[in-house]
């Protein structure tokens, strides 16, 4: 397929920006090749994260993916496997732009403020990161209260107001029986902040506040059936967001 055909089909979910983007990369096909993502996001007035996102929408993992099919557009060669160090580095330099375009003020305002600070994270690498914002942060002397299920989460929801914060850690961010619980958020109005990898869900668009994160799943054919996902970027954001909570409030 023809990259401006991929495109057409896909046109239904690319912004403006989105497009204007693609036209920069189609126009300048051959010196993009030549370019680290940074070098294209600074010459099309973009970031980093951007071209990821964007290379989603279209179905790739990643923009490593992109740029090897518009390399070799038209040659009948499949698209090669992304090395998983590439993948790593590309990852972690994603996330870092994501970051450096959050403001985090009103985030760790939030934590700062709240009466209580509930964590629930729906699998292991999820809980595993709730784990180490819980630890972070009780060197502040700050206590956060880290939810083993969601049964305990529903639990939890009775009791929550106004003065209390929810950090609700997710992969896919479409957990439907999470999703419906969340209703009672709304109905106390109990702010909640999602974290989440970089993509449109139901649990970002419904919270007070989101902080992203980069991770393209591996491919390994001892796990083919099932997801392979992996979390040194989401442990890297938990990270960013307690750094600065001290940076805040001089801790």
């Amino acid at each position: 397929m023809r990259f401006e055909d991929l495109i057409n089909k896909k046109a239904s979910r690319l912004s403006e920006n989105d497009t204007q983007l693609l036209s920069y990369l189609i126009t300048h096909r051959d010196s993009v090749m030549d370019m680290t993502s940074r070098e294209i996001s600074n010459a099309a007035f973009t970031s980093p994260a951007t071209l990821t996102r964007v290379s989603q929408k279209l179905g790739f993992n990643g923009f490593s993916e992109l740029r090897y099919f518009l390399k070799h557009e038209g040659d009948g060669e499949a698209p090669a496997e992304t090395g998983y160090m590439t993948s790593l580095v590309n990852d972690m330099t994603d996330t870092i732009s994501l970051l450096e375009q959050t403001n985090l003020t009103p985030l760790v305002k939030a934590i700062h403020n709240a009466k209580r600070v509930y964590l629930y994270g729906t699998d292991w690498g999820e809980k595993r990161a709730c784990e180490l914002l819980a630890r972070n942060f009780l060197a502040c002397r700050l206590h956060m209260y880290t939810v083993p299920s969601i049964t305990e989460f529903k639990w939890a929801l009775n009791d929550v107001g106004p003065e209390d914060l929810i950090i609700v850690i997710s992969f896919s961010g479409e957990n439907d029986e999470l999703i419906k619980s969340l209703l009672k958020l709304e109905l106390h109005k109990t702010p909640f902040i999602s974290i989440t990898p970089l993509s449109k869900n139901s649990l970002s668009s419904r919270a007070t506040f989101n902080l992203y994160y980069v991770s393209t799943q591996l491919r390994i054919s001892a796990v083919e059936d099932t997801e392979y996902n992996y979390f040194s970027t989401l442990e890297y954001v938990s990270d960013a967001l307690f750094r600065y909570f001290l940076d805040i409030y001089k801790m």
